[in-house]
């Protein structure tokens, strides 16, 4: 065992009983992709429990053990993980590494804890003598008194088989569901705040995303698109490799605005993507589309509008953000790091396309009427023949 080791919990994981081992495999998989360029410093090892060991296996700059971290924190499927030091399994050996541990963080407490816990039950000393034994050297070295109550800094000690691990410092991860283990979808993406949100939420539920922007170029500004590219790139943080399918949608949006009834504008235009959504999915074999949509938040997004848009396709149409507040996914956004690209301006192909008197309580028979007026089978065989198709990662 070599001095340092990144020890990753997986609490949902452990939970799948006899399919538990499929999950884990997805999450390897996908960590070594993601960590890749730092191959020559890590070993990944096995699980232990509801936790995966990955070895350092030999002296990592600081700033190199950052990025792999951040890695590590923003890979779905890990609840929390930490680094942890190694040492023998003599009590000088143990007290010798704790010193040095502290050591790192000495300016950040004025009181501790040690929280020991005895799993190789042959060593000659109780967990008792390991908290007693570790916390009076430290306390002689530092000068820092103990708190068993309210420390300010709990120091962690497992004795395992062959080897001891102590650390301090517990990071959060983004929980969820490894990418890939819950199968594939297309994910709707616009410039906007909600759909980088509901996509993030998406593959944190364990579907691989790609994703299909919309949009209106020349009539928009070519901008629109490099904004979108920026935050796939921003969501590979999560994924990995993101195949991004750009749509043009003008010759459609010309084809509703002549033929058919201003106020059905975007329910037909969405009607329509979400059947360009269905045979982008054919061809990725997905199972489902992901939009943005939160009930009520626009007028295409009432009930009625929903359910008129959704009857244009046999897909399942997931809407991981329906039921929550602006607040909450604006926060989300935040959180994940798309919000301050989200609010960068730009032309929408909806909004663009956006009638002054909305329909907000659609009736289907009258949607459907309309959409008979143009040749949508027509309209999404050229929209996917002129698909331009780019991976971001």
């Amino acid at each position: 065992m070599t001095s340092k080791v990144l020890i990753i919990n997986f609490e949902e994981i452990y939970l799948k009983g006899k399919n538990q081992k499929i999950f884990i495999k997805q999450l390897i998989r996908n960590l070594k992709r993601k960590l890749k360029p730092y191959r020559d410093f890590l070993s990944f090892d096995k699980a232990h429990g509801g936790s995966y060991f990955i070895e350092i296996i030999k002296e990592i700059p600081e700033e190199i053990l950052d990025e792999i971290i951040d890695k590590v924190r923003k890979t779905p499927g890990i609840t929390g993980f930490y680094v942890a030091d190694t040492a023998g399994i003599t009590m000088q050996e143990i007290q010798e590494k704790a010193v040095e541990h502290v050591g790192r963080h000495i300016e950040e407490f004025e009181s501790f804890a040690v929280v020991s816990k005895r799993i190789n039950k042959g060593v000659n000393f109780s967990s008792m003598d390991i908290g007693r034994q570790v916390g009076s050297i430290i306390n002689e070295t530092y000068g820092k008194k103990v708190d068993l109550s309210s420390p300010d800094f709990k120091l962690y000690i497992k004795v395992r088989g062959k080897y001891t691990i102590i650390y301090s410092k517990i990071i959060k991860g983004i929980g969820g569901l490894p990418v890939g283990t819950s199968g594939k979808a297309i994910a709707m993406l616009s410039g906007g705040i909600d759909s980088p949100v509901s996509t993030f939420m998406a593959m944190n539920r364990g579907l691989h995303i790609t994703a299909a922007h919309f949009h209106s170029v020349p009539k928009t500004s070519p901008q629109s698109i490099e904004k979108v590219k920026q935050l796939v790139k921003k969501l590979t943080d999560y994924q990995g490799e993101i195949k991004l399918i750009l749509i043009s949608v003008l010759e459609i949006q010309e084809a509703i605005a002549k033929n058919t009834d201003s106020r059905l504008r975007l329910i037909l235009l969405r009607r329509i993507m979400l059947k360009i959504g269905e045979e982008l999915a054919k061809q990725e074999r997905a199972k489902a589309l992901v939009t943005g949509d939160s009930l009520g938040q626009v007028a295409s997004q009432t009930l009625e509008n929903m359910k008129a848009t959704e009857e244009a396709t046999n897909m399942l149409v997931l809407r991981p953000l329906v039921a929550l507040d602006k607040k909450y996914i604006i926060e989300k956004a935040r959180e994940i790091g798309t919000f301050d690209i989200s609010i960068l301006p730009h032309d929408d192909a909806c909004s663009m396309f956006t009638p002054k008197s909305p329909e907000t309580k659609a009736q289907l028979h009258y949607v459907e009427e309309n959409c008979a007026k143009i040749n949508v089978e027509e309209l999404v065989k050229k929209a996917l023949e002129q698909a331009d198709t780019q991976i971001i990662s």
